[in-house]
């Protein structure tokens, strides 16, 4: 081999070390990081040969760390795969992950509890539809995300005494503003649209009016 060569396998060694110095890095990434130095495939094939016997790049460590990531953040199946994806991990690696259902029960379950905290003052509807589209973002199947959110739900007094601070905030804002203030119409359609149910609307409405 000649020297010219050696030395630019040197180079693009050191690069590739420097590179993952500083991020991971999958096989597939690390090729198009070494083409875009100057490597052509024989080279780049010689340096990956390199970083995988000295344990620079190692794809399955990856895999096991994101996978950790995930469990530490309560993150779903669909979320470690996307990641994994992402990183552009190879294919056949990806697949040999499989959905653990338990794991799933395990991880949507102490993500509802971090997600029910965040949404915390919302009435039921509309804290059950928030967790449902969390769970989805976070990785989750629609069935387990469905099934996690409708365990949620405030008790009926909770229900009650957050729709009338909402009441009572409405008509507050509306002393401030002129007189094209809400109508009371216009206030139940706004609870309406916070989920509320429309009899509770009209008994807080009661008690409110009552109480003037």
């Amino acid at each position: 081999m000649k020297k010219e060569k050696i030395d630019k396998i040197d180079q693009l060694f050191l690069d590739a070390q420097k590179k993952l110095g500083s991020s991971n890095c999958s096989v597939m990434k690390m090729r198009e990081f070494l083409k875009k130095k100057g490597g052509n495939k024989k080279e780049i094939n010689e340096v990956i040969f390199k970083l995988k016997k000295y344990s620079f790049l190692d794809e399955d460590e990856m895999v096991k760390n994101v996978i950790s990531y995930c469990d530490t953040k309560h993150y779903g199946y669909n979320k470690i795969i996307s990641m994994l994806k992402q990183r552009e991990i190879d294919k056949s690696k990806i697949s040999k992950i499989q959905l653990d259902f338990f794991r799933e029960e395990y991880q949507s379950r102490q993500m509802t509890k971090r997600l029910k905290k965040r949404y915390k003052n919302r009435s039921t509807f509309n804290l059950q539809q928030a967790i449902y589209c969390a769970l989805l973002r976070y990785g989750f199947e629609a069935k387990i995300a469905s099934a996690r959110a409708l365990e949620v739900y405030n008790l009926p007094q909770e229900e009650l005494n957050m729709l009338k601070l909402d009441y009572i905030k409405l008509i507050s804002s509306n002393s401030r503003k002129a007189k094209d203030g809400l109508s009371k119409e216009e206030i139940v359609d706004t609870l309406l649209n916070k989920g509320y149910k429309y009899n509770d609307i009209r008994k807080v409405e009661k008690e409110i009016y009552e109480m003037d």
